[in-house]
């Protein structure tokens, strides 16, 4: 019956992971209490320009980073404004959020403070690490509007403005105001 034991328990030892350690319940639960020994503070009221970079660069002061998340519009892929920093050790992230809460950048007050350990990680979204390209809104609306237009267009443009025209003189009229102008239809004839 012993033999039987410690054949088991050797092949347990046997089968460990790259660290060495047994591969059991107990490891896999020690293992996911050190990753949530990081701290993430939320940074919020960013100034314009201040992106992951600065803040990368800014927050390194303080200690080791372990990340740094700006959230952008999907749509023009600016910042939103605000962003997660997540430290290597929760008590320097502690001091970073109070040092910083309320530190004046630019134009902007930072507001910094620690997430609670309820919060999720907002490093671990799906789509969190994405980036998007940048879009040059002003020269995508400038070639727009100089594209040729296709004749079923300009026909339905013509056709509101003359809709458009002849609900005003209807209004006038119901105002009582008799005032003739050369409108659009006059001049299409």
């Amino acid at each position: 019956m012993k033999d039987n034991q410690t054949k088991k328990v050797t092949k347990q030892i046997k089968k460990t992971n790259k660290g060495g350690q047994i591969k059991s319940k107990a490891n896999r639960l020690k293992l996911k209490k050190n990753e949530e020994d990081h701290g993430i503070i939320y940074v919020g009221h960013l100034p314009y320009g201040f992106l992951e970079e600065g803040i990368q660069q800014y927050f390194t002061q303080f200690g080791e980073l372990q990340g740094v998340k700006v959230y952008r519009s999907k749509k023009t892929n600016r910042s939103m404004g605000y962003g997660f920093v997540k430290f290597a050790n929760k008590e320097v992230a502690e001091i970073a959020a109070s040092t910083m809460n309320g530190y004046w950048m630019g134009e902007k007050k930072l507001v910094c403070h620690l997430l609670p350990a309820d919060q999720p990680d907002p490093f671990k979204y799906k789509y969190g690490s994405q980036k998007l390209p940048n879009i040059k809104w002003g020269q995508k609306f400038i070639k727009e509007s100089n594209q040729d237009k296709s004749d079923e267009k300009i026909v339905k443009q013509l056709k509101t403005l003359i809709e458009n025209e002849e609900l005003k003189r209807k209004l006038l009229k119901e105002a009582g105001v008799d005032y003739k102008y050369i409108g659009y239809k006059e001049i299409l004839g």
